[in-house]
């Protein structure tokens, strides 16, 4: 066990144990103000009743008072100790959580991301992206659909259009900086899994933003203001004038009405959007709060708290304000509509006020002012936690390191000590490798550790560009697609048999190649589902397809006879592969790559072992 292992677990039981004790303080403070309120209560009772009882003196009274006041106070510091002991038992199941990534305890991860997986991207599910037991369920801190989205666009880097060095640098330097302040990272997905339940989005919110049309009739308006102005003038006068007089307030009455049913259907429309997004304002004002209040110094993290901050509509005059000032403006306003909900304060508000006009107008007000910048702050959320999320690695993998990454016209994958960050620390085995041209043919019996190989390159080339510490002692690489066939399936129902669908997969990377852009390939045990003269034949014309000098990749075979063709040095190919040995105890691997191609098979030893011989 290295130093920096030993260093972060003991900071993981010094952390477990400082959230374990204050945790019980707040506990037992809590049980004390629980009886010391009951006592309370009681008191008052018997005062009360002691009141009654006896020729009502006011000492018995005034002490119920005060038993009474006592009560109250006790009573709201009891409901606030409780919700910092709930606070404090979510931070416990994160930090559980935490320790459970380091032992790769996937029980404990219960978002997998299977949602966020895109059919026929050229990597994602050949690398266990996302899914069960997955590199996304690994890492992932996020709790809202922005914080979920943006991680896994990180994660996709390599199949964007043009992977940006720039950016990949600047996330590099902001998980680094999270890596460094567990505590915060952990204060901070509180704040965001407390507010924001089932990876939520406030889609209703963003409808209302969205949409251009207006909910404000001036005509209505000014009809609502005339009957309101006209209602309370003659019912004013007919207090002075006398009965006769009502016969006037009693026209406006009955014209308010007309116009409150005439409306009602068109103010229903916005008033049932508000509903929607009602409860989700106070738990995004809150968690922009805690971004707004967090320090910071990497330029990505300063960069997405300034968007938290950016100028309101230059149309309304308005200066700037934060986004959490933002949306607490409009949670008031919807508080203002929740009154309207009930039957008789809908009528009651209506009669005597054009309100339902006024909450729209309130509302119309802040779509403008403040309701276009508001999409763009929520993806400032999704940002954050995406960054959060990536330097989760940090703590899976304390000996880790940081990729460096270069400007190259021509691809480099060059690691040391090369891990898989889906296996655990006690059971991974790691490797040298480096390719900076051409194809690395991977020879080796069954099961000896070509296919992990693969994705352990591909994987930590994903983490590479996300800006995650990476499970090697080096890295580096320059900035290229990625481009995989590994994981194969047919589908019946499309009539598709496995050899086509590898087909499909050959063919995307071969025109990934055509765009002449930098490359690196992932193609495990090629064309498997054919004959050995058509895989053997097929295989040569990918890799004479392939070999240019802005690509480089992997591939794994047991065809040896394709080894053996490129006698004329006419392919870039250098060859590694694994092993395996026998002993009493049966079979062994050791999982390390070397050098040249392999000459062993253990196909029949594995057919015998499971009862399938001669």
């Amino acid at each position: 066990m290295s130093e920096r292992v030993k260093q972060r677990d003991a900071e993981f039981e010094k952390r477990s144990s400082t959230l374990a004790e204050i945790n019980k303080e707040l506990e037992t403070t809590a049980d004390r103000l629980a009886n010391l309120r009951g006592f309370l209560f009681l008191a008052t009772a018997v005062l009360v009743v002691l009141f009654f009882t006896r020729d009502k003196e006011m000492l018995f009274l005034g002490g119920a008072a005060i038993c009474f006041v006592l009560f109250v106070i006790f009573a709201v510091r009891h409901g606030k100790l409780k919700t910092r002991i709930k606070r404090y038992n979510v931070l416990k199941e994160i930090h559980e959580q935490y320790i459970a990534r380091t032992n790769h305890d996937f029980t404990k991860l219960h978002d997998s991301g299977a949602d966020l997986q895109i059919e026929k991207h050229p990597f994602s599910s050949d690398l266990d992206l996302f899914g069960e037991k997955s590199l996304f369920s690994l890492i992932s801190v996020a709790h809202t659909t922005f914080g979920r989205m943006a991680l896994r666009d990180y994660l996709l880097v390599a199949s964007s259009e043009s992977p940006d060095m720039e950016s990949i640098l600047l996330r590099q330097e902001a998980a680094s900086e999270f890596s460094e302040r567990l505590d915060v990272v952990q204060e901070l997905e509180a704040d965001t899994k407390m507010n924001v339940s089932k990876q939520g989005s406030p889609q209703a919110l963003l409808a209302y933003i969205d949409s251009d049309v207006s909910f404000v009739d001036k005509k209505m308006n000014i009809l609502r203001i005339i009957c309101t102005i006209g209602l309370w003038a003659s019912f004013a006068t007919a207090l002075v004038i006398g009965k006769w007089a009502y016969i006037v307030p009693a026209v406006f009455f009955v014209l308010q009405l007309l116009l409150m049913i005439f409306s009602y259907s068109r103010n229903s429309t916005i008033f049932t959007l508000v509903e929607k997004f009602f409860p989700e304002l106070r738990a995004y004002s809150n968690i922009f709060t805690s971004i707004e209040k967090t320090e910071v110094r990497s330029a990505f993290l300063v960069r997405i708290k300034e968007v938290l901050y950016s100028e309101q509509s230059k149309d309304s005059g308005s200066k700037s304000a934060s986004a959490s000032n933002q949306l607490h403006s409009l949670y008031k306003c919807c508080l203002l509509i929740q009154a309207r909900m009930q039957p008789l304060l809908y009528f009651l508000l209506n009669l005597i006020f054009p309100f339902d006009e006024l909450c729209i107008h309130l509302l119309e007000k802040w779509k403008k002012t403040s309701g276009k910048g508001i999409p763009e702050k929520l993806k400032a959320i999704g940002q954050w936690e995406a960054i959060m999320s990536l330097s989760v690695l940090s703590f899976v993998f304390p000996d880790g390191c940081k990729p460096k990454i270069l400007e190259s016209a021509t691809p480099v994958f060059e690691a040391k000590e090369m891990g898989h960050p889906l296996i655990p620390e006690n059971k991974v085995v790691r490797n040298d490798f480096s390719l900076t041209k051409g194809c690395a043919i991977i020879t080796g019996s069954n099961m000896s550790g070509k296919t992990t190989l693969l994705r352990t390159v591909g994987t930590n080339l994903v983490l590479a560009y996300a800006g995650a510490v990476c499970p090697t002692r080096d890295l580096t690489l320059s900035v290229m697609h990625l481009g995989a066939s590994m994981r194969i399936e047919d589908n019946l129902g499309e009539g598709v048999s496995t050899f086509y669908a590898e087909l499909i997969k050959i063919e995307r990377i071969i025109k990934l190649a055509s765009d002449e852009k930098p490359l690196l390939y992932l193609i495990d045990e090629i064309f498997r589902g054919t004959n050995s003269k058509d895989r053997t034949d097929g295989a040569w014309i990918v890799l004479k397809k392939l070999n240019k000098p802005t690509i480089i990749g992997l591939m794994s075979t047991h065809d040896y006879e394709l080894c053996k063709m490129n006698e004329n040095n006419e392919v870039d190919l250098v060859y590694y592969h694994f092993s395996e040995y026998y002993d009493d105890d049966g079979l062994h691997f050791d999982y390390k790559l070397k050098d040249g191609m392999s000459t062993q098979t253990n196909a029949k030893y594995l057919m015998k072992l499971v009862g399938i011989d001669d």
